[in-house]
């Protein structure tokens, strides 16, 4: 579920924005019918058949199979076709790129040690042990998580003194803070009225090396900043599908919530629909205080440009200062649609979310945007510049829902919006969702994936260790599956875990067959445990389980299930 440009998605929907024409996110299939082409593409749990109402279209393509047997004609017809290529000069927009970015990156980090223990187990028997010790024990542990604050942040106005900076953007930033603040101690400079030229000359006397008089200067007049340098209030553009809120939602809502109540503003929730006044009290009890309803007839299904017309109406309107969607195949093809017209930095995909300072700079109680980048093997912290708000989207599963408060009072503001059918920039042709019922909240979960094969191998080896788990354990367990085995027919896509499916986190999650791409390892992150089967030696998901055996599914599941009913 990548876009081909690089790791966000985001470019192709802005540039799809720039000049003004649809755009048709995650194709996993295209087709030339009625005259017409119909693309197939991911949606939060299922996919769609969609046409574009006016062409060209921006597409993006999340999975490309190769034709196994090519004909010759096909080959030499695709070699000699012509195709016009489109590059930046021919496209000229204006908020893409180094020169037209409104983020900047201020820190770049190796991502933290995982804690999951990555061990191989030799046998059936062994792994048998330790599954049952790892439920019954109840040990409370989680894989890595990037959303980790190292303290709350408080405003410069409640701080005990102006004097304490403790908040900063960057070690090197807090560095300097720090002996700063060291030396106005020995200094007994409890004030910054108290710090004129003469002080400033015994300050730079002491500080030696940590900084030059530019950067005290610098510093000192950060002492004088109290307010943030965005107003408003922090919101979050939820997403829903037939009447349902989606649980990305609820958790960016509680992350929105700890936001505000940091920058001592209120919570405010965007939802746009044809009827979706009547979720509101859902949201007011997840942590919002105002939920701003936005309907119309014409968004009784997601359809990106209206929706991205509605939506960047109301932050215009309001103007927050933090906008939060969910990482999802909605919200990252809406969130870079609505910052491009509303003109304001966007970062994708975050896993942390932090308030901090930047107080030589003169910039108080900034959104930090942490993410992953160069596929995971680093980190990056983003902050926003030269924008009315700051936008960011986060991925599912990553921060916490906070407990429904049915107590909590909040209001409803409804939006008026005026959309026309010119708005409406796709068809929708067919929506498969997943359907059926299924017990994610269960303690075990057990997933197949593409290498199980075929439906009955998944059938068969997933069911028999089900029901084995179940016996042994006297817990609750379901099964799932990956987008792979899903495309392949193997299971209903109600049963399909990871970011276009469900996120989950049980006691216990067994992959079978499953490589471990990362939108699927987004989905099972809060799990406490994670146990991985399969026949790759080198599979990717080795390096982010607690424990796996290399083997195949028709070797090691039957063992492990006769090892249960020993154990």
């Amino acid at each position: 579920m990548q876009s081909v440009d690089g790791d966000t998605a985001q470019v192709p929907a802005q540039i799809a924005e720039e000049l003004n024409v649809p755009c048709i996110a995650y194709v996993t299939g295209a087709e030339y019918q009625k005259k017409r082409f119909e693309f197939t593409r991911i949606i939060s749990g299922g996919s769609q058949t969609v046409a574009a109402k006016k062409l060209p279209a921006v597409l993006t393509v999340a999975k490309y199979e190769y034709p196994l047997f090519a004909t010759f004609a096909g080959t030499r017809w695709a070699n000699e076709v012509q195709v016009t290529r489109w590059g930046a000069d021919d496209i000229k927009a204006m908020h893409i790129g180094a020169k037209g970015s409104k983020t900047a990156v201020i820190r770049v980090f190796p991502p933290g040690k995982s804690t999951r223990k990555c061990r191989q187990v030799s046998d059936a028997k062994e792994l048998a042990k330790i599954i049952v010790e790892s439920v019954k024990s109840g040990d409370e542990k989680a894989g890595q998580s990037g959303d980790g604050a190292d303290g709350k942040y408080v405003m410069p106005s409640r701080r005990a003194s102006l004097l304490e900076r403790k908040n900063e953007a960057t070690k090197k930033e807090q560095d300097d803070y720090d002996a700063l603040a060291g030396i106005l101690r020995d200094l007994k400079i409890t004030d910054v009225k108290q710090i004129d030229d003469a002080a400033k000359a015994k300050i730079l006397e002491k500080a030696g090396d940590h900084f030059h008089a530019k950067a005290l200067d610098d510093m000192v007049e950060g002492f004088k900043l109290s307010d943030p340098a965005f107003q408003g209030e922090v919101w979050v553009v939820a997403e829903h599908s037939d009447g349902v809120l989606h649980p990305a939602t609820f958790e960016l809502t509680g992350k929105a919530r700890e936001l505000a109540d940091s920058l001592e503003t209120k919570v405010g929730v965007c939802i746009a629909g044809e009827n979706v006044a009547h979720m509101a009290e859902e949201l007011i009890a997840a942590g919002a205080d105002t939920v701003y309803a936005i309907e119309h007839k014409l968004l009784k299904e997601f359809d990106p440009t209206a929706y991205r017309k509605a939506v960047a109406d109301a932050i215009d309107k309001y103007v927050p200062q933090i906008v939060l969607c969910a990482a999802t195949p909605q919200g990252r093809m809406l969130a870079p649609m609505v910052s491009y017209r509303v003109q304001c930095g966007l970062t994708a995909d975050c896993t942390g979310l932090d308030i901090r300072d930047s107080s030589r700079k003169g910039d108080i109680g900034l959104l930090l945007q942490t993410r992953p980048a160069l596929g995971g093997n680093v980190m990056a912290t983003i902050r926003t510049k030269n924008s009315k708000s700051q936008m960011a989207t986060a991925r599912p599963g990553v921060m916490k829902r906070l407990p429904a408060d049915p107590k909590r009072k909040g209001k409803v503001v409804k939006h008026k919006v005026e959309l026309t059918a010119d708005d409406v920039s796709l068809e929708i042709i067919d929506t498969e969702l997943g359907s059926g019922s299924v017990n994610f909240g269960a303690e075990v979960i057990v997933s197949g994936g593409k290498g199980m094969q075929n439906r009955d191998n998944f059938d068969k080896l997933l069911k028999t260790l089900c029901s084995g788990l179940s016996t042994r354990l006297g817990a609750a367990v379901e099964f799932g599956a990956s987008r792979a085995a899903v495309e392949q027919g193997f299971v209903e896509r109600v049963h399909q875990v990871g970011q276009t499916g469900t996120a989950v986190g049980p006691k216990l999650y067994v992959a079978i067959g499953i490589s471990g791409a990362i939108q699927h390892m987004i989905g099972v992150a809060n799990t406490e445990t994670i146990v991985a089967i399969n026949s790759d030696h080198n599979a990717p998901i080795f390096k982010q389980c607690d424990y796996y055996v290399v083997g195949t599914a028709e070797d090691i599941v039957p063992q492990l299930v006769q090892a249960l009913s020993s154990e």
